[in-house]
């Protein structure tokens, strides 16, 4: 019995009827499975319809006249490792409810696809997300107010609503720092940021290298949306509270006009059954799934549903259109291993900071990767001297952080460990992680078939605008400077620039080369998905790189030609270019699918959450978004659940008193 077994102690739910039913994480099971390739890839993760949903279960059944289901297609999943801050952001580890979905084939990429990963779990991402806790700047929510009509969502509205949610989260400041930190923080300060401002502080300039906040408890201990919301003594005491685990939301169910909605089908394993509802539906599958499970329903765009022969019951062009991301291309020096994460894969020090988490729930376990972040409005930036200013060339102000036009559209965050989506073994890095989060370029989320267990297919927005490209080459330049005054602050190492525009792009292919490990030279059966080619990033740009043999090693191209001394000052666009087609990877942001508009055909939801044209029908998760935060977007996400909730209470007890 749960919480010992995988999953809640359940009811049979067949034909019942609830007032409220909310429609969480819906991974496909056809998604691809973990490949265990990289076990230093730790960044950020998209919160999926679990996190939204966790607090919408939680809030909403707080009455106790109400009856609430929670759909969900993962599992509870926790266990020690999945606790553990730095251990369970690592979506390649054993043990951890890890999904991943590719996109496809990104021409900016070189024709590789982005790995968008999340979790299959109740909690959805916030399970293994890199546990930073970002509001945004308050100009970011005043742009949606003012540019996009949305008053309801300007910053003085939501602001109480981030307050409310952190009242549960209870963020906290990171409780161990290595050794280059300071070093890091005296760079900043020379290139004319300011410096050790919480980056969630009311009075917090728009620019700067700030701590971050991050959702980790007293003891030590991941802080999920599972956790902050739905705990085991929250679940027990809620009697009007229902969560079903292990299925999946098949489509939501219309009236014969199709104007309301009356319940959802419901797929486990091999059984189809509905559920009902009294009063709404709220879909929380996130930015990927909410769309999908919209357009399977007959709400979306009507050419598209029909070239699937799916009956259109509301024409909704929006659905799926506007898909926006954080873009990140890694910058990575080379720093004595006592001042990365990489002195863990010490036996001895492993096991010092395991006993030090054990014992006091402190040490380097008991923390994320990202004890800094810098951000930044590169419209600020000096082109000549790559450093900050704290007026532009009309001598206003950008540093007033409520202001529209300050919105930082850079963030570099700061993970002293590697970055790359390949090993770089006997290595000890330190990765600049250079993210542009104000991007142009939209993508789509499109059906690929009328099945619900089958991944939609997925136009990544990488690189399509050209003013990302612009923006992309001067956040390179400006990380390279940052990196170059990081080695004259006094660092008492060396701190050589390893993987970065202008070094040895043969090298860099190696790389990224596929190897077969020891198993597989062995094993003569293969898998159809082994006959498909694995490409290398740049292969085919780079004239001879296709001599390049698998069998090629890093190790066995000559020191010399690995770095030849990138300089920001000489480095040229076409270099970064290059260089940015073969490492550039999501941030694991994705926003957008489902925005708020006024307008329904240009969003699908209204102000208060509600689908354009349906009754009884909300979206509560990032899909949302009219435009994606200049934030990591657990925050954001929960903030709109919050808000939800209240929307529904508003709207039912108003009802209900009149």
């Amino acid at each position: 019995m749960w919480p010992f077994a995988p999953s809640y102690p359940m009811a049979n739910i067949h034909d019942q009827t609830f007032d409220y039913i909310i429609v969480g994480g819906q991974s496909p099971s056809h998604s691809l499975p973990i490949q265990r390739s990289a076990p230093s890839q730790l960044n950020s993760s998209p919160p999926t319809g679990g996190t939204a949903g966790c607090v919408l279960a939680s809030r909403l059944s707080e009455s106790p006249n109400v009856s609430v289901l929670l759909l969900e297609k993962g599992q509870v999943h926790d266990n020690l490792l999945s606790r553990i801050p730095l251990l369970s952001q690592n979506f390649e580890f054993p043990f951890l409810p890890s999904v991943r979905r590719d996109s496809d084939p990104i021409p900016a990429a070189n024709g590789r696809r982005a790995a968008l990963w999340t979790a299959e779990a109740l909690g959805g991402a916030t399970r293994i997300n890199a546990l930073l806790w970002t509001r945004g700047g308050a100009g970011g929510y005043t742009q949606w107010a003012e540019d996009y009509g949305l008053d309801e969502w300007s910053w003085d509205r939501i602001e109480p609503w981030f307050r409310k949610s952190e009242d549960v989260v209870r963020p906290r400041k990171p409780g161990f720092e290595l050794g280059c930190i300071p070093f890091l923080d005296e760079a900043a300060r020379r290139v004319g940021l300011l410096v050790g401002e919480g980056v969630n502080d009311p009075g917090a300039s728009a620019q700067g290298c700030f701590v971050m906040d991050q959702t980790v408890d007293w003891r030590g201990q991941r802080v999920s949306a599972y956790k902050a919301w739905l705990p085991r003594e929250t679940v027990r005491e809620r009697k009007g509270l229902k969560i079903c685990t292990g299925v999946v939301a098949s489509k939501i169910l219309l009236d014969k006009h199709g104007t309301r909605v009356t319940g959802v089908g419901v797929r486990e394993g091999g059984r189809e059954y509905t559920v009902k509802t009294r009063r709404e539906v709220i879909v929380c599958s996130g930015t990927i799934c909410t769309p999908q499970l919209l357009m399977l329903s007959g709400i979306g765009p009507r050419p598209h549903l029909e070239s699937l022969e799916i009956p259109v019951l509301h024409d909704l062009p929006a659905v799926g259109q506007g898909l926006s991301d954080h873009i990140s291309v890694p910058i990575i020096m080379e720093l004595p291993r006592k001042h990365t994460l990489h002195c863990l894969e010490s036996a001895l020090v492993f096991l010092w900071h395991l006993l030090l988490y054990l014992l006091f729930g402190k040490g380097l376990l008991a923390n994320g990767t990202t004890p800094r972040s810098i951000f930044v409005r590169t419209a600020a930036l000096d082109g000549n001297t790559m450093t900050v200013r704290h007026n532009d060339d009309s001598d206003q102000d950008t540093m007033d952080v409520s202001l529209p036009r300050n919105i930082p559209d850079l963030e570099i965050m700061i993970n002293p460990v590697n970055c790359l989506t390949v090993n770089m073994s006997g290595k000890s890095l330190f990765t600049w992680y250079t993210t542009l989060i104000q991007p142009y370029s939209r993508g789509h989320v499109k059906l690929a078939s009328d099945d619900p267990l089958t991944d939609p297919k997925i136009c990544y927005p990488m690189m399509t605008d050209d003013r990302d490209r612009a923006t992309m080459r001067k956040a390179v330049r400006f990380t390279m400077r940052l990196a170059e005054e990081l080695t004259n602050t006094g660092y008492p190492h060396e701190a050589p620039l390893t993987i970065a525009p202008g070094m040895d792009l043969l090298y860099l292919d190696a790389l990224y080369e596929p190897r077969p490990g020891l198993l597989q030279r062995f094993w003569a059966r293969k898998n159809p998905a082994d006959e498909e080619p694995i490409p290398v990033p740049g292969k085919d740009l780079l004239p001879g790189a296709g001599q390049l043999s698998a069998s090629t090693s890093a190790n066995s191209v000559p020191k010399e030609q690995q770095l030849q001394g990138p300089d920001w000052r000489t480095i040229t666009n076409d270099e970064i270019d290059a260089y940015a087609s073969r490492v550039c990877v999501s941030s694991l942001h994705v926003s957008c699918t489902c925005r708020m508009s006024n307008n329904p055909r240009e969003g699908v939801v209204n102000q208060k959450l509600k689908v354009h044209g349906v009754d009884n029908l909300r979206i509560a998760d990032a899909s949302v978004f009219p435009k994606i935060p200049s934030a990591h977007t657990m925050a954001p996400v929960v903030m709109v659940a919050e808000r939800c909730a209240e929307f529904v209470k508003e709207k039912w007890e108003n009802k209900k008193g009149k």
